[in-house]
């Protein structure tokens, strides 16, 4: 057995059938709505990752970016709002202080205060974390992802993933693994494809048994563990797989493949 780990996100998605022709146009439009320049990277992803159903709880958004500038001046109205009748309740409130500081200030200023982020996605299950790539950095092939946790100031965005390539992976990972939700088995499944999932506490013997090499495994920053994915054209399966030493059964795989 001969596994290809050397594979993209996006190119695991077209195996699977996702080809959603509107990506471009949905593509183009973020383009020219913020007058900014997409990587490579993040095109060949999104033009099968667009609408695609099996990343429907995954911590990607599939249909939508928005930039931090966006969701503070959303903050702001919100705050005039909630205390226009006694702006002291928010003193306390480091998000308020900051907003209505940058509220004082034009937009164009706002950059020497708070770096600017296209946000692509947020943790699906609790929503306390966004993830995003800083705006400066999009002029490079394959940007570092970031991640704002919203009980951290709005400045405070920490280093994620050193690529955009690996975020992608890892929640690919995440998905074809089942590790939350039942998406990917319950997608796959309608469209015919067989979906066998793997756990075993003898890690080795049954990663040898599915085929997997682990020191292809790389290390997993959205959760516990390491994991990785490749095709196996030989049997014309893809195969995910993750090591966990904190689960009881550490070793888990995913092969699919055509019923």
């Amino acid at each position: 057995m001969s596994i290809n780990y050397n594979i993209t996100a996006g190119q695991v998605l077209s195996m699977l059938g996702y080809d959603n022709p509107e990506s471009r146009k949905f593509l183009d439009g973020i383009e020219k709505e913020y007058n900014i320049k997409l990587s490579a990277v993040l095109r060949d992803f999104y033009e099968p990752a667009y609408g695609c159903p099996l990343l429907s709880t995954a911590d990607i958004w599939t249909d939508r970016f928005c930039t931090l500038y966006e969701v503070i001046e959303e903050q702001i109205e919100e705050f005039e709002e909630e205390y226009k009748d006694n702006p002291e309740e928010g003193v306390d409130d480091e998000y308020y202080k900051f907003s209505q500081f940058l509220a004082k200030i034009p937009r164009e200023e706002w950059q020497g205060h708070v770096t600017n982020y296209l946000e692509i996605g947020s943790d699906y299950g609790a929503g306390v974390a966004s993830y995003g790539i800083c705006i400066n950095d999009l002029d490079k092939e394959d940007p570092p992802v970031y991640y704002l946790n919203e009980d951290n100031e709005m400045t405070d965005w920490r280093l994620l993933c050193n690529t955009l390539s690996e975020y992608f992976m890892l929640v690919l990972c995440d998905t074809l693994l089942c590790k939350q939700y039942n998406t990917a088995r319950e997608a796959l499944n309608k469209d015919g494809w067989d979906y066998n999932i793997y756990k075993s506490d003898e890690t080795e013997k049954a990663a040898g048994r599915v085929g997997i090499d682990l020191s292809a495994l790389k290390p997993q920053v959205l959760s516990w563990g390491k994991t990785t994915c490749g095709y196996d054209k030989e049997r014309k399966m893809i195969v995910a797989a993750c090591v966990d030493d904190n689960c009881e059964l550490p070793f888990m795989a995913a092969a699919i493949s055509k019923k």
